[in-house]
Protein backbone atom coordinates (compact mmCIF):
# COMPACT_ATOMS: atom_id res chain seq x y z
CA UNK A 1 0.00 0.00 0.00
CA UNK A 2 2.36 2.12 0.65
CA UNK A 3 5.41 1.40 -1.72
CA UNK A 4 7.45 4.17 -2.53
CA UNK A 5 5.76 6.30 -5.78
CA UNK A 6 7.12 8.83 -7.14
CA UNK A 7 7.52 11.21 -10.17
CA UNK A 8 10.08 13.69 -12.02
CA UNK A 9 9.72 17.38 -12.81
CA UNK A 10 6.74 19.85 -12.90
CA UNK A 11 3.80 17.70 -14.78
CA UNK A 12 2.08 16.19 -11.71
CA UNK A 13 0.40 13.21 -13.14
CA UNK A 14 -3.62 13.33 -13.35
CA UNK A 15 -4.59 10.59 -11.40
CA UNK A 16 -2.46 12.22 -8.99
CA UNK A 17 -4.24 15.66 -9.38
CA UNK A 18 -7.80 13.86 -8.94
CA UNK A 19 -7.17 11.55 -6.12
CA UNK A 20 -5.90 14.60 -4.30
CA UNK A 21 -8.43 17.30 -5.24
CA UNK A 22 -11.34 14.48 -4.97
CA UNK A 23 -10.75 13.15 -1.45
CA UNK A 24 -10.46 16.93 -0.63
CA UNK A 25 -13.83 16.69 -0.48
CA UNK A 26 -14.62 14.29 1.90
CA UNK A 27 -12.39 15.48 3.96
CA UNK A 28 -14.21 18.47 4.13
CA UNK A 29 -17.63 17.04 4.51
CA UNK A 30 -16.23 15.72 7.86
CA UNK A 31 -14.81 18.39 8.54
CA UNK A 32 -17.49 20.74 8.48
CA UNK A 33 -19.67 18.26 10.09
CA UNK A 34 -17.89 18.42 12.91
CA UNK A 35 -16.97 22.44 12.85
CA UNK A 36 -20.21 23.05 12.01
CA UNK A 37 -22.26 20.45 13.38
CA UNK A 38 -20.56 19.56 16.83
CA UNK A 39 -21.78 22.54 18.87
CA UNK A 40 -25.40 21.96 17.94
CA UNK A 41 -25.03 18.59 18.80
CA UNK A 42 -24.40 19.80 22.26
CA UNK A 43 -26.61 22.31 22.29
CA UNK A 44 -29.34 20.81 21.25
CA UNK A 45 -28.45 16.93 22.43
CA UNK A 46 -25.26 16.34 24.87
CA UNK A 47 -26.15 18.70 27.73
CA UNK A 48 -30.52 18.43 27.98
CA UNK A 49 -32.17 17.78 30.63
CA UNK A 50 -31.32 20.63 33.17
CA UNK A 51 -32.71 23.60 34.94
CA UNK A 52 -31.50 27.01 32.18
CA UNK A 53 -28.80 27.92 35.13
CA UNK A 54 -27.38 24.35 34.86
CA UNK A 55 -27.30 24.36 31.15
CA UNK A 56 -25.48 27.44 30.92
CA UNK A 57 -23.00 26.88 33.18
CA UNK A 58 -22.12 22.95 31.47
CA UNK A 59 -22.53 25.38 27.82
CA UNK A 60 -20.11 27.74 29.39
CA UNK A 61 -17.99 24.75 30.40
CA UNK A 62 -17.53 23.10 26.96
CA UNK A 63 -17.08 26.24 25.22
CA UNK A 64 -13.74 27.17 27.62
CA UNK A 65 -12.76 23.55 26.75
CA UNK A 66 -13.10 24.56 23.21
CA UNK A 67 -11.34 27.28 23.01
CA UNK A 68 -8.64 26.07 25.36
CA UNK A 69 -8.04 22.94 23.25
CA UNK A 70 -8.22 24.90 20.31
CA UNK A 71 -5.15 27.20 21.70
CA UNK A 72 -3.55 24.30 22.61
CA UNK A 73 -3.77 23.07 19.39
CA UNK A 74 -2.52 25.94 17.87
CA UNK A 75 0.34 24.73 18.85
CA UNK A 76 -0.23 21.51 18.46
CA UNK A 77 -0.25 22.14 14.26
CA UNK A 78 3.76 23.46 14.76
CA UNK A 79 4.45 20.28 16.70
CA UNK A 80 2.90 18.18 13.99
CA UNK A 81 4.43 19.91 11.30
CA UNK A 82 7.82 19.77 12.90
CA UNK A 83 7.29 16.14 12.88
CA UNK A 84 6.17 15.79 9.37
CA UNK A 85 8.77 17.53 8.29
CA UNK A 86 11.80 15.64 10.45
CA UNK A 87 10.66 11.91 9.69
CA UNK A 88 10.64 10.84 6.29
CA UNK A 89 9.38 7.52 5.75
CA UNK A 90 10.84 5.03 3.19
CA UNK A 91 7.93 4.44 1.34
CA UNK A 92 6.94 8.46 1.40
CA UNK A 93 6.74 11.59 3.05
CA UNK A 94 3.22 12.36 3.01
CA UNK A 95 1.16 9.80 2.41
CA UNK A 96 1.72 7.64 5.88
CA UNK A 97 1.08 10.20 7.81
CA UNK A 98 -2.08 10.87 5.96
CA UNK A 99 -3.43 7.38 6.23
CA UNK A 100 -3.17 7.41 10.10
CA UNK A 101 -4.44 10.36 10.50
CA UNK A 102 -7.59 9.69 8.46
CA UNK A 103 -8.04 6.29 10.17
CA UNK A 104 -7.65 7.45 13.84
CA UNK A 105 -9.93 10.26 13.52
CA UNK A 106 -13.02 8.26 11.70
CA UNK A 107 -13.07 6.12 14.93
CA UNK A 108 -12.58 9.15 16.83
CA UNK A 109 -15.72 10.87 14.75
CA UNK A 110 -17.75 8.04 14.89
CA UNK A 111 -17.38 7.56 19.32
CA UNK A 112 -18.11 11.45 19.43
CA UNK A 113 -21.58 11.07 18.31
CA UNK A 114 -22.74 7.79 19.38
CA UNK A 115 -22.46 8.12 22.88
CA UNK A 116 -25.28 8.01 24.63
CA UNK A 117 -24.02 10.00 27.82
CA UNK A 118 -25.77 13.52 28.97
CA UNK A 119 -24.82 16.02 31.16
CA UNK A 120 -22.08 16.64 33.30
CA UNK A 121 -21.36 13.24 31.99
CA UNK A 122 -21.11 14.17 28.62
CA UNK A 123 -18.90 17.66 29.41
CA UNK A 124 -16.21 15.14 30.54
CA UNK A 125 -16.69 12.94 27.82
CA UNK A 126 -16.42 15.76 25.05
CA UNK A 127 -13.31 16.94 26.49
CA UNK A 128 -11.55 14.01 25.35
CA UNK A 129 -12.95 12.62 22.53
CA UNK A 130 -12.91 16.40 21.31
CA UNK A 131 -8.97 16.88 22.34
CA UNK A 132 -8.53 13.15 20.40
CA UNK A 133 -10.23 14.31 17.35
CA UNK A 134 -8.28 17.33 17.04
CA UNK A 135 -5.41 15.64 17.18
CA UNK A 136 -6.14 13.08 14.69
CA UNK A 137 -7.64 15.15 12.39
CA UNK A 138 -4.30 17.86 12.53
CA UNK A 139 -2.11 14.47 11.78
CA UNK A 140 -4.05 14.01 8.46
CA UNK A 141 -4.16 18.12 7.44
CA UNK A 142 -1.08 18.61 8.00
CA UNK A 143 0.21 16.12 6.07
CA UNK A 144 -2.41 16.33 3.27
CA UNK A 145 -1.77 20.47 2.56
CA UNK A 146 1.63 19.84 2.38
CA UNK A 147 1.97 17.83 -0.35
CA UNK A 148 0.49 20.94 -2.31
CA UNK A 149 3.60 23.15 -2.66
CA UNK A 150 5.47 20.38 -3.26
CA UNK A 151 4.03 19.04 -6.35
CA UNK A 152 4.98 21.93 -8.67
CA UNK A 153 6.47 25.00 -8.65
CA UNK A 154 5.15 26.28 -11.55
CA UNK A 155 2.33 29.31 -10.70
CA UNK A 156 -0.33 27.73 -13.01
CA UNK A 157 -0.53 24.49 -12.48
CA UNK A 158 -0.25 25.19 -8.90
CA UNK A 159 -3.42 27.46 -9.37
CA UNK A 160 -5.43 25.07 -11.78
CA UNK A 161 -4.88 22.12 -8.48
CA UNK A 162 -5.65 25.15 -6.18
CA UNK A 163 -8.77 25.70 -7.95
CA UNK A 164 -9.89 22.08 -9.21
CA UNK A 165 -9.20 21.36 -4.85
CA UNK A 166 -11.36 24.47 -3.96
CA UNK A 167 -14.36 23.38 -5.76
CA UNK A 168 -14.28 20.07 -4.55
CA UNK A 169 -13.33 20.88 -1.17
CA UNK A 170 -16.79 23.06 -1.52
CA UNK A 171 -18.97 20.46 -2.31
CA UNK A 172 -18.28 18.72 0.75
CA UNK A 173 -18.82 21.18 2.68
CA UNK A 174 -22.39 22.53 1.22
CA UNK A 175 -23.40 18.79 1.40
CA UNK A 176 -23.11 18.61 5.22
CA UNK A 177 -24.36 22.35 5.42
CA UNK A 178 -27.26 21.44 3.56
CA UNK A 179 -28.48 18.01 4.01
CA UNK A 180 -27.76 17.83 7.82
CA UNK A 181 -30.28 20.92 8.87
CA UNK A 182 -33.30 18.53 6.31
CA UNK A 183 -32.69 15.63 8.45
CA UNK A 184 -32.17 17.26 12.14
CA UNK A 185 -35.80 19.29 11.01
CA UNK A 186 -37.38 16.13 9.91
CA UNK A 187 -35.73 13.37 12.28
CA UNK A 188 -34.09 15.09 15.20
CA UNK A 189 -30.81 16.18 16.24
CA UNK A 190 -29.49 12.96 17.78
CA UNK A 191 -30.79 10.20 15.65
CA UNK A 192 -29.71 12.27 12.41
CA UNK A 193 -26.03 13.30 13.71
CA UNK A 194 -25.46 9.88 14.63
CA UNK A 195 -25.73 8.21 11.06
CA UNK A 196 -24.47 11.44 9.42
CA UNK A 197 -21.46 11.19 11.60
CA UNK A 198 -21.49 7.19 10.54
CA UNK A 199 -21.11 7.62 6.97
CA UNK A 200 -18.92 10.96 7.19
CA UNK A 201 -16.11 8.92 8.83
CA UNK A 202 -16.39 6.38 6.43
CA UNK A 203 -16.57 8.14 3.80
CA UNK A 204 -13.50 10.50 4.77
CA UNK A 205 -11.57 7.14 5.29
CA UNK A 206 -11.70 5.38 2.28
CA UNK A 207 -11.18 8.34 0.02
CA UNK A 208 -7.74 8.70 1.86
CA UNK A 209 -6.97 5.35 1.95
CA UNK A 210 -7.72 5.02 -2.27
CA UNK A 211 -5.35 8.28 -2.37
CA UNK A 212 -2.57 6.95 -0.87
CA UNK A 213 -2.09 3.74 -2.22
CA UNK A 214 -2.62 5.23 -5.66
CA UNK A 215 -1.11 8.65 -5.18
CA UNK A 216 2.81 9.80 -6.53
CA UNK A 217 5.10 12.14 -4.36
CA UNK A 218 7.20 14.43 -6.17
CA UNK A 219 10.63 13.20 -6.02
CA UNK A 220 12.38 15.49 -3.42
CA UNK A 221 16.08 17.01 -4.34
CA UNK A 222 19.01 16.04 -2.34
CA UNK A 223 19.07 19.47 -0.64
CA UNK A 224 15.32 19.73 0.09
CA UNK A 225 15.91 16.77 1.91
CA UNK A 226 19.20 17.75 4.05
CA UNK A 227 17.17 20.63 4.80
CA UNK A 228 14.42 19.28 6.03
CA UNK A 229 16.21 16.62 8.00
CA UNK A 230 18.55 19.21 9.76
CA UNK A 231 15.14 21.70 10.62
CA UNK A 232 14.62 22.41 14.36
CA UNK A 233 11.31 22.83 15.99
CA UNK A 234 12.01 26.51 16.88
CA UNK A 235 12.19 26.74 12.98
CA UNK A 236 8.74 26.94 12.31
CA UNK A 237 8.19 29.90 14.44
CA UNK A 238 11.55 31.31 13.13
CA UNK A 239 9.49 30.86 9.52
CA UNK A 240 6.88 32.93 11.02
CA UNK A 241 9.26 35.99 12.21
CA UNK A 242 11.67 36.58 10.04
CA UNK A 243 9.55 36.05 6.83
CA UNK A 244 6.90 39.22 6.67
CA UNK A 245 5.00 37.53 3.66
CA UNK A 246 4.61 34.76 5.45
CA UNK A 247 3.55 36.15 8.34
CA UNK A 248 1.22 38.62 6.74
CA UNK A 249 -0.46 36.22 5.03
CA UNK A 250 -1.23 33.70 7.56
CA UNK A 251 -2.41 36.82 9.88
CA UNK A 252 -5.04 38.21 6.80
CA UNK A 253 -6.05 34.04 6.60
CA UNK A 254 -6.92 34.19 10.50
CA UNK A 255 -8.80 37.52 9.94
CA UNK A 256 -10.88 35.84 7.00
CA UNK A 257 -11.21 32.30 8.43
CA UNK A 258 -12.85 34.17 11.47
CA UNK A 259 -14.94 36.12 9.81
CA UNK A 260 -16.46 33.47 7.39
CA UNK A 261 -16.57 31.01 9.80
CA UNK A 262 -18.37 33.16 11.97
CA UNK A 263 -20.84 33.97 9.78
CA UNK A 264 -21.53 29.98 8.88
CA UNK A 265 -21.45 29.38 12.47
CA UNK A 266 -24.10 31.40 13.77
CA UNK A 267 -25.95 31.16 10.71
CA UNK A 268 -27.40 28.00 11.85
CA UNK A 269 -29.34 29.22 14.65
CA UNK A 270 -30.25 32.10 12.67
CA UNK A 271 -32.09 30.22 10.97
CA UNK A 272 -33.84 28.41 13.76
CA UNK A 273 -34.36 31.82 15.46
CA UNK A 274 -35.85 33.50 12.62
CA UNK A 275 -37.82 30.69 10.63
CA UNK A 276 -38.90 28.37 13.01
CA UNK A 277 -37.67 24.81 14.30
CA UNK A 278 -39.52 22.69 11.35
CA UNK A 279 -38.96 25.22 8.61
CA UNK A 280 -35.38 26.23 9.36
CA UNK A 281 -33.86 23.09 7.42
CA UNK A 282 -35.66 23.82 4.38
CA UNK A 283 -34.50 27.74 4.44
CA UNK A 284 -31.08 26.99 5.63
CA UNK A 285 -30.89 24.52 2.68
CA UNK A 286 -32.06 26.94 -0.21
CA UNK A 287 -29.83 29.41 1.92
CA UNK A 288 -26.87 26.64 1.10
CA UNK A 289 -27.93 25.96 -2.21
CA UNK A 290 -27.21 29.87 -2.95
CA UNK A 291 -23.41 29.51 -1.12
CA UNK A 292 -22.85 26.56 -3.50
CA UNK A 293 -23.39 28.22 -6.40
CA UNK A 294 -21.94 31.35 -5.66
CA UNK A 295 -18.83 29.88 -4.14
CA UNK A 296 -18.10 27.46 -6.92
CA UNK A 297 -18.71 30.33 -10.11
CA UNK A 298 -16.50 32.34 -7.82
CA UNK A 299 -13.80 29.45 -8.37
CA UNK A 300 -14.23 28.58 -11.54
CA UNK A 301 -13.98 32.34 -12.88
CA UNK A 302 -11.23 33.22 -10.68
CA UNK A 303 -8.85 31.57 -12.72
CA UNK A 304 -10.15 32.81 -15.96
CA UNK A 305 -9.80 36.40 -14.55
CA UNK A 306 -6.04 35.84 -13.83
CA UNK A 307 -4.76 33.63 -16.54
CA UNK A 308 -7.04 34.45 -19.68
CA UNK A 309 -8.14 38.45 -18.62
CA UNK A 310 -4.59 38.81 -17.20
CA UNK A 311 -6.46 41.02 -13.94
CA UNK A 312 -4.11 41.17 -10.72
CA UNK A 313 -4.89 39.14 -7.80
CA UNK A 314 -4.65 42.21 -5.90
CA UNK A 315 -7.13 44.13 -7.63
CA UNK A 316 -9.65 41.03 -7.79
CA UNK A 317 -8.78 40.74 -3.45
CA UNK A 318 -9.73 44.76 -3.07
CA UNK A 319 -12.44 44.46 -5.34
CA UNK A 320 -13.68 41.48 -3.22
CA UNK A 321 -13.25 43.02 0.35
CA UNK A 322 -15.33 46.11 -0.76
CA UNK A 323 -18.20 43.74 -1.95
CA UNK A 324 -17.80 41.61 1.51
CA UNK A 325 -18.09 44.74 3.68
CA UNK A 326 -20.92 45.90 2.25
CA UNK A 327 -22.77 42.74 2.26
CA UNK A 328 -22.26 41.88 6.00
CA UNK A 329 -23.76 45.49 6.61
CA UNK A 330 -26.78 45.11 4.21
CA UNK A 331 -26.87 41.51 6.05
CA UNK A 332 -27.50 43.19 9.52
CA UNK A 333 -30.16 45.47 8.30
CA UNK A 334 -32.02 42.58 7.26
CA UNK A 335 -32.86 41.66 10.76
CA UNK A 336 -35.31 44.61 10.57
CA UNK A 337 -37.24 43.17 8.12
CA UNK A 338 -39.52 40.06 7.70
CA UNK A 339 -37.55 37.71 7.14
CA UNK A 340 -39.90 34.92 5.31
CA UNK A 341 -41.29 38.04 3.19
CA UNK A 342 -37.93 38.75 2.52
CA UNK A 343 -36.17 35.81 2.06
CA UNK A 344 -35.12 36.31 -2.06
CA UNK A 345 -33.49 39.25 -1.04
CA UNK A 346 -31.56 37.67 2.00
CA UNK A 347 -30.47 35.01 -0.73
CA UNK A 348 -29.15 37.71 -3.30
CA UNK A 349 -27.18 39.21 -0.74
CA UNK A 350 -25.65 36.32 0.51
CA UNK A 351 -24.84 35.70 -3.03
CA UNK A 352 -22.59 38.72 -3.54
CA UNK A 353 -21.05 38.31 -0.23
CA UNK A 354 -20.28 34.13 -1.08
CA UNK A 355 -19.15 35.33 -4.57
CA UNK A 356 -16.61 37.71 -3.01
CA UNK A 357 -15.42 35.79 0.05
CA UNK A 358 -14.35 32.84 -2.75
CA UNK A 359 -11.97 35.29 -4.78
CA UNK A 360 -10.50 36.41 -1.27
CA UNK A 361 -9.69 33.02 -0.16
CA UNK A 362 -8.26 32.02 -3.07
CA UNK A 363 -6.15 35.17 -3.15
CA UNK A 364 -5.09 34.21 0.18
CA UNK A 365 -4.18 30.54 -0.15
CA UNK A 366 -2.24 31.39 -3.05
CA UNK A 367 0.05 34.16 -1.56
CA UNK A 368 0.18 31.78 1.52
CA UNK A 369 1.82 29.39 -1.32
CA UNK A 370 4.28 32.06 -3.32
CA UNK A 371 5.57 32.91 0.57
CA UNK A 372 7.13 29.42 0.00
CA UNK A 373 8.99 30.05 -2.31
CA UNK A 374 10.13 33.43 -1.49
CA UNK A 375 11.20 31.91 1.87
CA UNK A 376 13.40 29.37 -0.32
CA UNK A 377 14.20 32.53 -2.70
CA UNK A 378 15.14 34.31 0.78
CA UNK A 379 16.62 31.56 3.12
CA UNK A 380 17.78 28.62 1.04
CA UNK A 381 14.98 27.04 2.34
CA UNK A 382 11.25 26.15 1.73
CA UNK A 383 9.76 24.70 4.70
CA UNK A 384 6.49 23.74 3.17
CA UNK A 385 5.17 22.11 6.62
CA UNK A 386 6.11 24.54 8.82
CA UNK A 387 4.42 27.23 7.01
CA UNK A 388 1.65 25.15 6.31
CA UNK A 389 1.02 23.96 10.15
CA UNK A 390 0.68 27.80 10.56
CA UNK A 391 -2.19 28.09 7.83
CA UNK A 392 -3.68 25.43 10.23
CA UNK A 393 -2.65 27.29 13.17
CA UNK A 394 -5.05 30.23 12.40
CA UNK A 395 -7.83 27.81 11.11
CA UNK A 396 -7.81 26.29 14.97
CA UNK A 397 -7.38 29.67 16.21
CA UNK A 398 -10.31 31.63 14.16
CA UNK A 399 -12.22 28.65 15.83
CA UNK A 400 -11.95 29.47 19.28
CA UNK A 401 -12.88 33.18 18.13
CA UNK A 402 -15.72 31.89 16.54
CA UNK A 403 -16.54 30.04 19.76
CA UNK A 404 -16.16 33.28 21.74
CA UNK A 405 -18.85 35.11 19.59
CA UNK A 406 -20.76 32.57 19.61
CA UNK A 407 -21.28 32.13 23.55
CA UNK A 408 -21.64 35.59 24.00
CA UNK A 409 -24.35 36.07 21.08
CA UNK A 410 -26.28 33.31 22.64
CA UNK A 411 -25.69 34.83 26.18
CA UNK A 412 -26.46 38.71 25.45
CA UNK A 413 -29.77 37.86 23.15
CA UNK A 414 -30.99 35.14 26.10
CA UNK A 415 -31.31 32.54 23.65
CA UNK A 416 -30.23 29.52 25.85
CA UNK A 417 -33.72 28.57 27.76
CA UNK A 418 -34.39 27.82 23.54
CA UNK A 419 -32.05 25.48 23.12
CA UNK A 420 -32.78 24.61 26.46
CA UNK A 421 -35.94 23.26 25.77
CA UNK A 422 -35.93 21.21 22.63
CA UNK A 423 -32.68 19.72 24.20
CA UNK A 424 -35.11 18.34 26.65
CA UNK A 425 -37.06 17.36 24.10
CA UNK A 426 -34.89 15.63 22.25
CA UNK A 427 -34.44 13.62 25.28
CA UNK A 428 -37.62 12.98 26.06
CA UNK A 429 -38.34 12.32 22.45
CA UNK A 430 -35.83 9.56 22.43
CA UNK A 431 -36.65 7.81 25.74
CA UNK A 432 -40.28 7.54 24.68
CA UNK A 433 -39.75 6.41 20.66
CA UNK A 434 -35.78 5.34 20.21
CA UNK A 435 -34.44 5.54 17.27
CA UNK A 436 -37.95 5.61 15.64
CA UNK A 437 -36.96 8.78 13.55
CA UNK A 438 -40.06 10.25 12.06
CA UNK A 439 -41.96 9.64 15.78
CA UNK A 440 -38.82 11.75 17.26
CA UNK A 441 -39.12 14.39 14.97
CA UNK A 442 -42.48 14.53 14.91
CA UNK A 443 -42.10 14.69 19.06
CA UNK A 444 -39.39 17.59 18.85
CA UNK A 445 -41.10 19.60 16.11
CA UNK A 446 -44.38 19.97 18.05
CA UNK A 447 -42.19 21.33 21.07
CA UNK A 448 -39.76 23.42 18.79
CA UNK A 449 -41.95 25.40 16.53
CA UNK A 450 -43.99 27.15 19.84
CA UNK A 451 -40.70 28.50 20.93
CA UNK A 452 -38.57 29.27 18.00
CA UNK A 453 -39.65 32.07 14.49
CA UNK A 454 -40.00 35.56 13.66
CA UNK A 455 -43.11 35.39 15.87
CA UNK A 456 -41.46 33.72 19.26
CA UNK A 457 -38.07 35.45 19.30
CA UNK A 458 -38.27 39.10 20.27
CA UNK A 459 -36.90 41.37 18.24
CA UNK A 460 -33.69 42.76 20.82
CA UNK A 461 -32.76 39.23 20.96
CA UNK A 462 -32.11 39.36 16.92
CA UNK A 463 -30.82 42.32 16.95
CA UNK A 464 -28.25 41.45 19.26
CA UNK A 465 -27.50 37.60 17.54
CA UNK A 466 -28.00 39.87 14.28
CA UNK A 467 -24.82 41.61 15.44
CA UNK A 468 -22.47 38.92 16.07
CA UNK A 469 -23.64 37.21 12.84
CA UNK A 470 -23.19 40.13 10.57
CA UNK A 471 -21.15 43.01 11.78
CA UNK A 472 -17.98 41.46 13.52
CA UNK A 473 -17.27 39.57 10.72
CA UNK A 474 -17.44 42.14 8.30
CA UNK A 475 -15.08 44.43 10.78
CA UNK A 476 -12.82 40.89 10.38
CA UNK A 477 -12.91 41.18 7.03
CA UNK A 478 -11.99 45.14 6.88
CA UNK A 479 -9.11 44.23 8.82
CA UNK A 480 -7.88 41.57 6.64
CA UNK A 481 -8.30 44.12 3.33
CA UNK A 482 -6.00 46.83 5.12
CA UNK A 483 -3.06 44.30 6.59
CA UNK A 484 -2.57 42.43 2.88
CA UNK A 485 -3.31 45.62 0.68
CA UNK A 486 -0.16 47.59 3.38
CA UNK A 487 2.10 44.80 3.95
CA UNK A 488 1.63 41.84 1.35
CA UNK A 489 4.09 42.74 -1.57
CA UNK A 490 4.21 39.53 -3.82
CA UNK A 491 2.85 39.82 -6.95
CA UNK A 492 2.28 37.33 -9.61
CA UNK A 493 5.34 39.27 -11.51
CA UNK A 494 7.95 39.62 -9.22
CA UNK A 495 6.88 35.02 -8.05
CA UNK A 496 8.17 33.94 -11.31
CA UNK A 497 11.15 35.93 -10.83
CA UNK A 498 11.75 33.82 -8.01
CA UNK A 499 11.44 31.06 -9.53
CA UNK A 500 13.11 31.23 -12.47
CA UNK A 501 16.11 32.24 -9.74
CA UNK A 502 15.40 29.37 -8.12
CA UNK A 503 16.07 26.83 -10.94
CA UNK A 504 19.07 28.60 -12.02
CA UNK A 505 20.05 27.81 -8.70
CA UNK A 506 19.90 24.14 -9.22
Amino acid sequence: MFANKTFDGDNVPKLTKWLYCGSGMFRDLLYQFVNMFLLMYVQYCGIGGAETSSYIAMYSTISVIIIVLRIWDGFNDPIMGFIVERVNFKRGKYRPWIFIGALSCSIVTFLMFWTNAHGWTYVALFAVFYFLWDFTYTMNDIAFWSVLPSLTKKEQIRANITTLLSIFVSVGSFAAGGLVPILSSNFGYTISYKYFALIASGLFFLSQLILVIFMKERKRTKKVEESSEKMKFKDIFTVLIKNTQVRSSIIGVLLYYTGSSILVTLGLNYFYFNYGYQEAGTYQLLFTIVYAVATLLGQVLYPLLVNKLKIHRMQIFTASSYVTVIGYILLFLYVFLNPVVYFPLLCLIGFFVFFAQTFICMVLYIMIQDSIEYNEYKFNERRESAVFSLRAFTAKVGSSLQQLVLYFALLAGSLYSISNQISQAEMEAISIYGDNANQVGNYVSGIANSITGYENVLLWQRIVYQVGFTIVPGLLMLGCYILIKRTYKITEESHEVMVIKLEKRK
